[in-house]
């Protein structure tokens, strides 16, 4: 027995636990009641991504502004939401067209009162290449939606989120091509095209965005989202018998890139998320798994079944 009496143990004397501080981070589901009522424009949101986004906002209790040229798939969203908090409105728009971008934001503004968030998810990929005879009208479909459309949009809703004294949040859903190109297998033909130029944009005006929020003392934030390969996004979509190596690539699912814009929405007021990365797990580097002209040899295939990787 030891001098204290206690048989060795020195339990007596160990220091007692802090008691929980009273800024102990709530749980997202509370976190979230912020932004319950508030008003939500996701553009995109026919899309799988968009689609994703727009659900997990109307959950939350947010109304939810649907910018998109599909009405028949947002209405079918629509019918999947009846029993829930919040409410999803279809609003035509093509964002490649500002008097479209304009209506929409003003419906919005005479309807709500205005936007509390933006969600920038509308982008296109095309697979013509940068050298390619004849691709001006596809050069210019991209960076008229990836780049323009999402700046005219950031443009109206922080007017009406300035005008209104509302700390509101801009999110770009962005890409990994938005930070490297990736590297066409040897001997194939490239499928690059103007798609990272547009995305490299995206980061540059993500960061702009954030400079000009603080110098109009907003208190709005502004966060890029930058997801790898995604099940049913505009990229997966673009594959072929010819490039089948991408079906078995490790992705990820349009609600976790969801997910990931709700952590954004989340965080306590003196915290911004700039830029969030998510990648699918086993995903190796990106751009290893585009095919267009060549058959992939069958070796390479069937190690992706085998590794999964």
């Amino acid at each position: 027995m030891s001098a204290n009496g206690n048989n060795g143990n020195n339990d007596s004397n160990e220091a007692t636990p802090p008691a929980p501080s009273p800024s102990v981070r709530l749980d997202i589901a509370d976190r979230m009641k912020r932004w319950h009522g508030k008003v939500a424009v996701v553009t995109g949101a026919s899309g799988a991504i968009g689609g994703a986004i727009a659900i997990e906002l109307v959950k939350a209790g947010m109304i939810v502004c649907a910018l998109s040229r599909r009405r028949d798939k947002v209405e079918k969203l629509r019918v999947s939401l009846f029993d829930v908090a919040g409410t999803l409105n279809y609003v035509e728009c093509d964002i490649t067209v500002e008097d479209d971008i304009k209506y929409a934001f003003g419906w919005i503004e005479n309807t709500y009162g205005g936007v509390d968030m933006l969600v920038n998810n509308a982008g296109i990929i095309t697979k013509c290449l940068l050298t390619e005879k004849n691709n001006t009208r596809d050069l210019y479909k991209t960076m008229e939606t990836n780049i323009i459309g999402l700046s005219l949009c950031t443009r109206e809703s922080v007017k009406s989120m300035k005008a209104r004294d509302v700390k509101g949040h801009i999110i770009n859903v962005n890409s990994i091509f938005g930070h490297k190109v990736h590297q066409a297998v040897p001997g194939t033909r490239p499928l690059n095209g103007m798609y990272p130029a547009s995305k490299y944009a995206v980061t540059a005006i993500t960061e702009c965005i954030r400079q000009e929020l603080v110098y109009l003392g907003t208190g709005c934030k502004v966060t890029s989202i930058s997801p790898g390969l995604v099940e049913g996004d505009i990229l997966s979509s673009n594959t072929s018998k010819e490039n089948e190596i991408v079906n078995y690539m490790p992705k990820l699912k349009p609600e976790d890139v969801a997910e990931a814009v709700l952590y954004a929405i989340t965080t306590p007021e003196n915290v911004q998320i700039h830029e969030l990365i998510i990648k699918p797990m086993g995903e190796i580097f990106h751009g290893f798994f585009i095919k267009i002209d060549l058959t992939p040899p069958l070796e390479v295939v069937e190690s992706f079944k085998k590794n999964k990787i």
